[in-house]
């Protein structure tokens, strides 16, 4: 990880914690908020993750 820049680090650190959160959600006694406000934070997450693979990727290609 350290061939990233620290706000890539923190965004890799962010998507661990809400997959960390995600894992360890009981689903059956979650309410409907929590699972919302959960598949909100993953969708963000694997949106920066996303971003930061284009972005090393994009440094390949030349």
């Amino acid at each position: 990880m350290s061939n990233l820049t620290p706000g890539q680090q923190a965004t890799v650190r962010l998507a661990r914690t809400a997959l960390t959160t995600s894992h360890q959600m009981s689903i059956g006694s979650a309410t409907d908020r929590e699972l919302c406000h959960n598949i909100g934070r993953l969708e963000i997450a694997l949106e920066q993750a996303l971003r930061i693979v284009d972005d090393l990727t994009e440094g390949d290609q030349s």
